[in-house]
């Protein structure tokens, strides 16, 4: 019996423009874990290795993003707040 894994050759939506910078640019970690789940029965510990690919290049593109905005945002003359909420009250 044979697995079946989506290869990406249907329909294809194309990502949204306002999709986070890491969902972006992790994309082909991300579908390897699909990939690796799907041919191994959805077990985690056996796909750890693209699980992990993945995460340290959501950590990396999201300490360069976070970087950046920051930059940005203190020659704009804002606070460097970026946690996420909108109050202004910094936690």
């Amino acid at each position: 019996k044979m697995t079946f894994v989506y290869t990406g050759k249907g329909k294809r939506r194309a990502q949204k423009d306002d999709a986070p910078p890491e969902q972006k640019i992790c994309s082909k970690q991300a579908c390897a874990i699909q990939w690796c789940l799907a041919r191994r029965n959805h077990s985690e510990k056996l796909c750890q290795a693209f699980i992990d690919d993945w995460s340290s290049c959501v950590d990396r593109v999201r300490s360069t993003h976070e970087y950046y905005v920051g930059t940005i945002m203190s020659d704009n003359g804002g606070d460097g707040d970026h946690n996420g909420d909108d109050n202004g009250g910094g936690k």
